[in-house]
């Protein structure tokens, strides 16, 4: 089977061009981008900030060491729940967005294969499928988090009894190193499944009303057979977003920052960069349509995009009074 990477490509962007551009409709921008913003900002993750504790050992007269004063706890015991109630706020936003980013999927995904700028109808009618992707999605966190966390307490189990049996910090070394590429293989991992759910899995889950469990079982049989192509897509999107990146960097330094300013504001930024996200809502399924009729998402050809009109006045009954 002969695999091309440039020619779904140069379809998903001839499928952006004419449901963006023939005609350019602002509502289309408008709705569109909204739909990106529920599908691809919502999406996103947060940085994670690393917390240090400091611990010494101090000399006091006569090898006495003070306990602990109340004026010494009061601080644990106002920030402690504080924090851990910042921690459970954090957690309950990030469960909500990753829910409405997983609906957003679909409304985005239908808006891009049918050429249409619509949001509560597919929001609607797509909710199983978007439920069904919010607990795999939440699941696939769950174990990559237990996962991340088991890497992190064996690395540093594993450095912190190499120090006490030579209390040489060179013998802390290897097990850090080890942990850091395992941590980071694991997280090239999740990545790289992440993509082909988004790209592939998500689409066949729209194409034929299937729960995610029942997408991944209809799409691995193909990803084994074709194992490397599915590689070298990741990296020909890996390729792509570098020089989007590049691109867009380029554009935001001509304009002393300026762009830079809009593409971080939520939603507008979406509506900015629309054509770009169109373009890859459409790769994954173009790509993915090259495995035979039953992994094709889109029509041949996208129609011109459609906004539904408002529906007409009512016309008065032949006799009745005005």
């Amino acid at each position: 089977m002969n695999i091309s990477y440039l020619g779904p490509l140069q379809r998903a962007i001839a499928r952006a061009r004419r449901i963006l551009f023939t005609p350019f409709r602002l509502e289309t921008w408008l709705v569109m981008g909204f739909a990106a913003f529920l599908s691809e900002w919502l999406s996103g993750g947060w940085g994670h900030a690393g917390w240090e504790r400091k611990f010494g050992r101090g000399h006091f007269p006569g090898g006495h060491i003070p306990g602990p004063h109340l004026h010494d706890l009061l601080p644990a015991l106002v920030w402690g729940p504080l924090l851990a109630g910042l921690i459970l706020v954090a957690i309950v936003v990030g469960v909500v967005l990753l829910w409405l980013g997983s609906r957003g999927k679909f409304v985005f995904l239908e808006d891009v294969a049918l050429g249409r700028a619509a949001i509560v109808e597919p929001w609607n009618r797509t909710a199983p499928l978007g439920n069904s992707l919010f607990l795999w999605k939440l699941g696939f966190a769950i174990v990559s988090g237990l996962v991340l966390l088991g890497i992190v307490f064996a690395t540093f189990g594993t450095a912190l009894l190499g120090w006490l049996g030579f209390h040489e910090r060179v013998v802390m070394a290897p097990p850090i190193i080890g942990g850091i590429v395992l941590a980071g293989f694991a997280g090239l991992l999740a990545a790289f499944v992440g993509l082909m759910l988004d790209d592939f899995v998500v689409p066949l889950m729209y194409r034929h009303g299937l729960r995610a469990n029942q997408a991944w079982r209809r799409f691995l049989p193909v990803f084994r057979e074709h194992l490397g192509q599915f590689v070298l897509y990741a990296l020909f999107v890996l390729v792509l977003s570098v020089a989007v990146g590049a691109a867009v960097a380029a554009v935001g330094f001509a304009t002393c920052c300026v762009g830079f300013l809009l593409l971080l504001m939520p939603y507008v930024g979406q509506v900015v960069l629309l054509p770009l996200h169109v373009a890859y809502r459409a790769l994954g399924p173009e790509f993915l349509a090259q495995f035979g009729p039953g992994f094709q998402v889109f029509a041949s050809e996208p129609p011109v995009p459609v906004i539904a009109p408002p529906p007409p006045p009512a016309m008065p009954l032949p006799g009745a009074p005005d």
